[in-house]
């Protein structure tokens, strides 16, 4: 038997350092990070680590023990995510699925951000190409996205076709909602939770449609309810902005600004155009005109 002790010595040992090994490798180089695990957060996880051929791991926010400064990147999934996230680290923290809003307001530990929301400009230039470039628009925006508004309709041209409604008391919203009706051929939304509330949004789409008036946006979520087209990225595109951000970040150290997504889709309501008489273009040409009209910065004449 005692023969036989260095045989079951050295097996230990290599048991033990093959133990050791394979934990090594199993820890992730990234964190992703939600409030609960759901399949659509597994899938970017997976196609993170596939198309940066490094490993990630999928967390929530009440894993203990975790050393988040391990981490090379970690990546906050969704709005109640960001605004929950106290852990300090010297790992860089990007931030997805966040509007442009939460995401200025905690800038501070944020690396990079891509916002949840289409930029109001995109969605103006939907606009134009399914109505017309001359076709006069109207933006109904709460004081709060006054000034983040009137930025994104300078980056139009034509601009002048399109009007700001600022709106200080939601006790006024039906006068004003008449008002930018009256004076305009569409109404283009802005993401504004409170202003586009479930509660306003049904009276929103009522009146516009007594007037003969398409809403446009604010989201894809709300075509369902009515609106007649939006922009919206959707998972490949959210996977594609990642890629390129965690890349240039961690082979490089540049760390790309907070912005929306420059990657996205564009989704109608065929029945609300069927009812407006609208002959709507394919989605796939609408989103090559929107690509070229940001790609130059202006609209296609």
């Amino acid at each position: 038997m005692d023969a036989l002790k260095p045989f079951w010595h050295r097996k230990a040992i290599l048991v033990l350092w093959c133990s050791l090994l394979f934990s090594a490798a199993s820890i992730a180089d990234i964190a992703l990070v939600v409030r609960e695990r759901q399949p659509m957060a597994e899938q970017l996880a997976k196609t993170i680590a596939q198309g940066l051929k490094i490993p990630s791991q999928l967390l929530t926010l009440g894993d203990k023990q975790v050393d988040w400064s391990s981490f090379d990147a970690i990546v906050l999934l969704g709005e109640p995510v960001l605004e929950a996230w106290q852990t300090p680290t010297d790992s860089p923290v990007v931030a997805v699925f966040v509007s442009r809003e939460s995401a200025q307001r905690r800038s501070a530990l944020l690396k990079s951000a891509i916002y949840v929301e289409p930029p109001l400009s995109r969605q103006i230039t939907l606009s134009k190409i399914l109505l017309g470039f001359d076709v006069r628009l109207g933006v109904l925006v709460s004081d709060a996205f006054a000034a983040s508004a009137a930025d994104e309709v300078a980056k139009v041209q034509r601009e002048e076709f399109v009007n700001i409604y600022p709106l200080s008391d939601l006790n006024n919203l039906n006068r004003t909602l008449i008002e930018l009706l009256a004076d305009n051929q569409a109404l283009v939304g802005v993401y504004d939770s409170e202003l586009y509330s479930p509660g306003n949004i049904k009276n929103i789409l009522i009146t516009a449609y007594r007037q003969n008036r398409p809403l446009i946006g604010p989201s894809s979520a709300y075509i369902k309810a009515g609106s007649l087209a939006s922009t919206y990225s959707d998972l490949d595109d959210v996977s594609k902005r990642l890629i390129e951000i965690l890349s240039a970040g961690l082979n490089n150290k540049q760390w790309a600004k907070q912005d929306y997504n420059p990657y996205f889709q564009v989704r109608y309501n065929e029945q609300v155009g069927r009812s407006l008489n609208l002959s709507l273009p394919n989605v796939n040409d609408a989103v090559k005109a929107l690509m070229k009209a940001e790609e130059n910065r202006h609209e296609l004449p």
